[in-house]
């Protein structure tokens, strides 16, 4: 090739000379739509692969960029320098400063180009959705409200007359008379009914220390989503009282009771002993439903 000669690439464009040429890529993921490989069905000369030897520089036939050698696609237009299938010989480096990677194919470009040098697809395309906010720990609500009726009604029935002598439960404990005080298993000799009698009793009279648990453990599933061990520990008694509570009641006051009709057994029943049963349900619901969150 002579000096005279100019190749192709070398010619001045006059103005408007690619006026028929199609217009910028998209900007959509996929930077240029790539012309079928059959010659004869499009008939766009400025825009076909250029068959620059990967050893030199390739200068884009679309926009005149020069381009690495090796480079698939043109870094400014997208426009394809490499026929398709051809392999490319672009490095991969590692990451550099100034350098951002193609979301497709992983290479790394220089900070500010358009396109992938390798794969062409769109750098400049919408910004990336921010990372989701890590949300906090929520806190239960449900399960210790409903712990905290059944302290409620547990307190109530302590207050309220129960079987096995007269009175409340609260009176025979603190009477003036001389009750039994905290030492609530000095009262077993005082109590008729047996071992299920003796069992009620042991169940309903220390009904503060299961006011106190069931106040805690409302406490902590309010701090506490996800109940820990030790709270599970916890509910675990709380639902074993609340049930025992609810079984002693109908086996004492409801079968072991005076018999004959119905109205004859609901006269029967104490008031403590109707408030532990409903009270020891709701702590079974309270329980069970912090104990599912575990």
């Amino acid at each position: 090739m002579t000096d005279d000669e100019q190749t192709p690439l070398d010619e001045p464009i006059e103005p408007g000379a690619l006026d028929h040429l199609p217009g910028p890529p998209p900007g959509d993921v996929e930077a240029y739509a790539v012309p079928p490989s059959d010659p004869g069905s499009v008939g766009l000369a400025a825009h076909s692969v250029p068959a620059t030897p990967l050893g030199e520089s390739t200068r884009c036939p679309r926009c005149g960029t020069e381009n690495r050698p090796g480079i698939a696609f043109c870094r400014e237009c997208g426009q394809r320098l490499i026929a398709p299938g051809a392999a490319s010989t672009l490095p991969r480096p590692a990451p550099l400063d100034g350098t951002m990677a193609c979301p497709r194919c992983g290479t790394h470009n220089r900070a500010g180009v358009a396109f992938c040098a390798n794969c062409g697809v769109n750098l400049r395309g919408g910004p990336q959705p921010a990372a989701s906010p890590v949300r906090a720990p929520g806190r239960a609500v449900l399960g210790p409200i409903v712990l905290l009726i059944g302290a409620v009604g547990i307190a109530t029935g302590w207050l309220l007359p129960f079987p096995f002598g007269s009175g409340s439960l609260f009176e025979r404990a603190f009477s003036a008379s001389g009750g039994y005080g905290l030492g609530f298993w000095s009262g077993y000799a005082a109590v008729n009914g047996g071992i299920p009698g003796h069992a009620y009793f042991g169940f309903a009279a220390p009904a503060p220390l299961l006011v106190a648990l069931l106040v805690g453990l409302a406490l902590a599933g309010v701090l506490q989503r996800a109940p820990g061990t030790v709270q599970r520990i916890g509910l675990l008694v709380a639902l074993l009282w609340g049930a025992g509570l609810a079984v002693l009641f109908v086996v004492v006051e409801l079968i072991g009771g005076p018999g004959g009709g119905l109205l004859e057994v609901l006269r029967a029943l104490s008031p403590g002993g109707i408030i532990f049963l409903l009270a020891g349900l709701i702590v079974v619901i309270g329980t069970l439903t912090r104990l599912a969150r575990a």
